[in-house]
């Protein structure tokens, strides 16, 4: 199998200030084309420690893809870097010169001659852009292929996918046809999917467990001669995955909860809207960032204080006197009342307390109550969710959604849930 490495560059990256996308984009587009890869590999900005990754791990691998380090500052050193780790002289290229002085006059700036330094590359370098206007290029050195590619994430992706990806199955077709499905599961822990997963026959299969908060996603892998026998050892695994979770398996790949909830309401031609007050309105922006979220999702409230929660939704001033923000009663009439104010079929509430402060014995902090008021009854729901603020925020909103997911699929009105309390 052809193995390949993937090393980012940039002290930004190893001081944790920004978060290396452009390998995890890498692995997961060359992983579904069947190349094995045995290392991920962040740098920082030092020419020497660029040099000895790029050395050993030529000594490991067919091929490499190295992001960052192509610009013209200097701390951009991966293209002085790779000339010395493969012994080779640095080159001028005229062309990404002509190019780098016609975007100066473009732009209307002054000749700077640190630029000229992107015009420079190892001798048999070949630039991946065929019009030279992104920084990136390739070259053969002994049977292996090389690939150095802008750090900016949508640079590198194009290039990735548009020049180097054609370059790379030329050079190294693969041995076998891939088939990947990734699963993704809400409110079940990793150790209950595992445990399912062994009474399979896994033969052909690779299996992966990825808990991505708030989730647990399951990357199902098999390589075969044909896609047809890859793709067939990996739908039947995930039809019994399917049959033993069918609340918890909320969608495949792409497809996130608020998109699977959205899927719902618009096949029955129903609506929703929210009323928010711990979560800050997290769970209305999960909804609206879905393309198309607008043929069934019809406002928000985010009624804070408790002011807010008796004028805009119609929350009894008794409710809040007698039984606090944070109670059965208060989250029964914010769903009843943001139902009624947008005219929604459903209307989802959340009040909490997220913390760290506001708890108490009887109400500590990770205390939710949810709403959920249909065109027939209300009914309300007491969780303690654990976590920092913003992870009791997070775990409150996809739950609340997840709710009205379930809901749809079952009819039942009180799914089990982990963190639920009743």
């Amino acid at each position: 199998m052809v193995r390949g490495a993937l090393v980012a560059v940039g002290d930004e990256l190893v001081s944790g200030r920004v978060l290396n996308t452009t390998s995890f984009e890498a692995a997961r587009i060359l992983s579904s084309y069947g190349y094995r890869i045995l290392e991920m590999v962040s740098v920082g900005d030092e020419k020497e420690v660029i040099a000895y990754h790029l050395q050993r791990l030529l000594r490991e691998v067919d091929f490499l893809v190295v992001s960052g380090g192509l610009g013209p500052t200097e701390d951009d050193l991966t293209v002085e870097a790779a000339a010395r780790a493969l012994g080779l002289p640095l080159r001028l290229h005229q062309g990404i010169l002509v190019r780098i002085r016609e975007n100066e006059k473009a732009q209307g700036l002054a000749e700077n001659p640190l630029r000229d330094k992107m015009a420079y590359l190892p001798e048999g370098a070949e630039p991946l852009s065929r019009d030279l206007s992104v920084a990136g290029f390739f070259l053969r050195h002994q049977g292996k292929l090389l690939f150095f590619l802008p750090g900016i994430p949508e640079q590198f992706q194009r290039l990735l996918v548009d020049r180097a990806l054609p370059i790379l199955l030329e050079a190294f077709p693969p041995e076998e046809e891939v088939f990947v499905r990734t699963l993704r599961f809400f409110d079940l822990r990793e150790a209950e999917i595992n445990q399912a997963v062994r009474e399979r026959d896994l033969s052909g299969v690779e299996v992966g467990f990825y808990p991505v908060f708030p989730e647990v996603r399951v990357t199902l892998i098999s390589r075969a001669k044909n896609l047809e026998e890859a793709r067939k050892r990996v739908f039947s695994l995930v039809e019994f995955l399917r049959g033993r979770f069918p609340e918890h398996l909320f969608g495949e790949d792409e497809e996130e909860l608020p998109a699977a909830l959205g899927k719902l309401l618009r096949e029955r031609s129903q609506t929703l809207s929210l009323a928010e007050s711990c979560t800050g309105g997290l769970a209305s922006s999960l909804v609206t960032r879905i393309p198309g979220s607008s043929d069934y999702f019809l406002g928000g409230a985010v009624t804070y204080a408790n002011q807010a929660k008796k004028e805009i939704l119609g929350v009894p001033e008794r409710f809040l006197r007698l039984f606090g923000a944070v109670s059965r009663e208060v989250a029964r009439a914010m769903a009843e009342g943001v139902r009624r104010r947008f005219g929604a079929t459903y209307g989802l509430s959340v009040t909490g307390i997220a913390g760290p402060g506001g708890g108490s014995p009887e109400k500590p902090v990770g205390t939710v109550w949810m709403g959920l008021s249909t065109p027939t009854e209300t009914v309300a729901r007491h969780f303690l969710f654990p976590g920092t603020r913003h992870e009791i925020q997070t775990l409150a909103a996809y739950t609340l959604l997840d709710w009205l997911r379930r809901y749809l699929l079952t009819g039942n009105l009180f799914p089990h849930y982990r963190f639920a309390r009743e």
